[in-house]
């Protein structure tokens, strides 16, 4: 598939016959006096065109005549028009550049098309007399009104165009495609469902990974794993996938491993299709967390915190607006609730962390409207501070590993290993301190243990081929993840990691049977190693480096691709905060030639998702595309917005952010304006005389750090089908 670049962007004009788009525009050595007037265009099918500079017009390339007389007769309707001011053609002025700008309507419409549909704005944007007039009055006399209808038509071309040059892209595409896919429930009260479907593949030419929303459909019959197979199949005979595709990212519902099952019987994926179903990590971590948030003794701390916020944010426009005095008067940031929600990934963290911000503060207002009414509201316990203060650091290990494994440009597959190790050493640091807290972890624990125990393949695979970890890197975070869990099963990592290598070595021998031609030459390298500490990921480096220096040691002579591979220390002397940002695919782009096996093996494998965000966060957009204001889209219009916003921000490689034109959070932006305006409701002369009482000033209060054990909650079980109702333009959530 084409790589995309800067000058990807541009495309033909929504007028023109061609559906081609441009690809790239590159340098030519032809005739410059005749080649001055054109750009040399690569095209989405690979053939070369020429453009002109003046009309934007599409030429062979081949015959040099041809271009020089529509320049020099001329036949370009832009430099008739600058000859005989003629006033049916393109009207030209000076741009920013210098050169020639011509007035192109098609041209303007396409870009407004692109525009309302990457900023989620209504088809009737334009479609207004008094823009009209504003645009003729002071841009272009010629610009003529552009009705909804009109625009909506020329959003639909592009999707049209955009879709089958991903269609014809995946045909000429010689490597595999990894899919994520989740099912969304459209909101204001509106009936139906939407399948969002996904595609992830790494472009062989740039070794860039690419990511496309290729299919939003309405999914308006029961949510089976029939019906699910049916719709999975539909996009696999559309975009010619059936043979493509090594993994399928989603959720743990039972309905989708039903439907997994059912396509690996009929598709028949490699290696019994043991790689075929990846269960999103990130609703893993949700479930995990929650397991340690219904803990009782947290749950009660939690729901009081939450109760807090309430009675400060939402008892009252005057209550509100005193908080904000308080602030203010106090020079202290106010900050927007982030209210809990079950289901919302993060939130909890988040709720706790903007609420330690402005301890001082919200302790202080909320005595104050305890001691001004202590029948509607209860004191919150100074020693719960001091729990959260201590809890936060857990949920923070688990929302950085949310966020790193929810990346859109970076492989993700290959980190879930190294975040579990992370989580794992946190709960084991966190079990040794003891405290109230310490009856999280074995709910948490359990909870882990369930995933780790059947976790699919592809991940140990996925971190094998990252040069930090390699195959032995790999066996030593199985095990120390399986001894800090506490498996019963003593027996557990060992057959853990025969099975990884089994799989790892079975993939490698099947890519060999096909790739294979040679065997490579060793090669060495230097470095040293680092040194112990406490610090999750220094421990993991230090374990890392000790781990391979002792299996070196005992190996033969390195013969084979895989051998040198496996027993090569590529990263030696690495310091550890490099290995989270370390280029994964940068590597194997430079060690094609000397691995050729093996970078196809990572070509194909490190693409496939960690986690289905890339689904989910389309959920994001479509809730504020279908709109209280814009129920009335149809399916068709609904799929036809969410994939060609995708596919636009592709070009521009700013897929991980949704640039939506949003409706204010008053909550959310107003708050510190107010403080800075000190805009807020004057205090009456009781809560002075508290303020007063408390001699103005915004001590700490007092924290209890010797607190009482709790009891186990039990283990929660896991959704059993559907798909979960997602927070309003959020994606992660606990």
């Amino acid at each position: 598939m084409a790589s995309e670049s800067a000058s990807g962007s541009a495309t033909t004009g929504v007028g023109s016959s061609s559906a081609l788009q441009i690809r790239e525009i590159v340098q030519t050595s032809r005739n410059q006096e005749v080649w001055k007037d054109y750009n040399m265009c690569i095209m989405t099918d690979g053939h070369k065109k020429a453009q002109c500079k003046f009309c934007f017009h599409f030429f062979a390339v081949g015959s040099n005549t041809t271009l020089k007389n529509h320049i020099s007769h001329p036949h370009c309707e832009v430099l008739k028009a600058q000859q005989n001011q003629n006033p049916e053609a393109g009207q030209t002025t000076m741009g920013r550049d210098g050169q020639v700008f011509m007035y192109h309507p098609d041209y303007l419409r396409e870009q407004f098309a692109g525009l309302v549909i990457q900023r989620g704005l209504p088809f009737n944007h334009f479609d207004n007399e008094q823009t009209t007039r504003v645009f003729q009055n002071t841009m272009q006399p010629r610009y003529t009104h552009v009705s909804r209808s009109t625009l909506k038509r020329d959003a639909m071309k592009l999707w049209v165009a955009a879709k089958q040059a991903t269609i014809d892209g995946f045909a000429n595409l010689n490597t595999m495609v990894n899919l994520t896919t989740d099912i969304w429930s459209a909101p204001h009260n509106l009936p139906g469902s939407y399948m969002c479907v996904t595609a992830h593949w790494i472009e062989p030419s740039s070794w860039q990974m690419m990511k496309r929303v290729i299919s939003f459909e309405e999914f308006s019959s029961e949510h089976t794993g029939k019906n699910l197979k049916y719709m999975l199949e539909k996009v696999f005979v559309v975009y010619g996938l059936k043979d493509k595709i090594l993994s399928i990212t989603l959720d743990n519902a039972s309905n989708n491993t039903s439907a997994m099952n059912k396509l690996r019987l009929k598709y028949n994926p490699p290696m019994g299709g043991r790689f075929y179903h990846s269960r999103c990590v990130a609703h893993i971590i949700n479930l995990v967390v929650q397991a340690g948030l219904k803990v009782p003794i947290v749950n009660q701390m939690k729901e009081a915190f939450k109760q807090m916020l309430k009675d400060v944010f939402k008892s009252g426009e005057k209550n509100r607006r005193r908080y904000i005095k308080i602030c203010h008067d106090a020079e202290k940031p106010c900050y927007s609730p982030n209210w809990d929600i079950e289901t919302r990934w993060n939130s909890t963290f988040e709720m706790f962390e903007s609420g330690l911000k402005q301890q001082i503060t919200l302790s202080h207002f909320h005595d104050i409207l305890v001691s001004k009414n202590g029948r509607r509201f209860k004191k919150f316990p100074d020693e719960y501070w001091g729990r959260i203060e201590m809890l936060n650091p857990l949920l923070a290990v688990f929302q950085n590993a949310t966020v790193v494994l929810s990346g859109v440009y970076y492989p993700t597959s290959p980190l879930v290993l190294q975040q579990i190790f992370f989580i794992s050493c946190k709960l084991s640091d966190l079990e040794l301190e003891g405290g109230v807290l310490s009856s999280m972890v074995k709910p948490i624990k359990r909870k882990l243990r369930k995933y780790f125990e059947n976790m699919p393949p592809i991940i140990t695979c996925a971190a094998a081929l990252n040069p930090c970890f390699n195959v032995s890197g790999v066996d030593y975070l199985i095990e120390n993840i399986s001894r800090d869990l506490e498996f019963a099963d003593d027996g557990f990592a060992t057959r853990s990691v025969d099975y990884f290598h089994e799989s790892f070595q079975g993939l490698y021998n099947m890519y060999y049977t096909k790739y294979g031609s040679h065997q490579t030459q060793s090669t060495t390298a230097e470095g040293s190693s680092s040194q112990k500490s406490r610090d999750p990921l220094s421990r993991m480096v230090h374990g890392l480096t000790q781990h391979k220096q002792k299996k070196a040691r005992g190996d033969p002579i390195m013969s084979s691709e895989y051998e040198q591979y496996i027993k090569t220390d590529f990263v030696r002397g690495l310091q550890p905060k490099d290995y989270e940002s370390y280029d994964v695919l940068g590597f194997w782009k430079t060690k094609e030639n000397q691995f050729p096996v093996l970078s196809r093996m990572a070509l194909d494998i490190l693409s496939v998702q960690a986690s289905s965000v890339a689904s989910e966060s389309a959920f994001s957009t479509s809730g504020r595309i279908l709109s209280i204001r814009r129920t009335r889209l149809t399916a068709e219009s609904l799929e036809m917005c969410m994939c060609l916003k995708d596919h636009l921000d592709a070009h521009e490689r700013r897929q991980h952010t949704t640039p939506l034109e949003l409706p204010l959070d008053v909550e959310e932006g107003v708050f510190n304006d107010e403080v800075q305006m000190n805009e807020a409701t004057q205090l009456t002369d009781q809560e002075i005389a508290l303020d007063a009482s408390s001699d103005g000033s915004f001590e700490e209060p007092p924290r209890d750090y010797m607190l009482s054990s709790g009891a186990e909650d039990d283990e929660t079980q896991d959704g059993a089908g559907g798909s979960m109702s997602h927070g309003h333009g959020q994606y992660t959530y606990y």
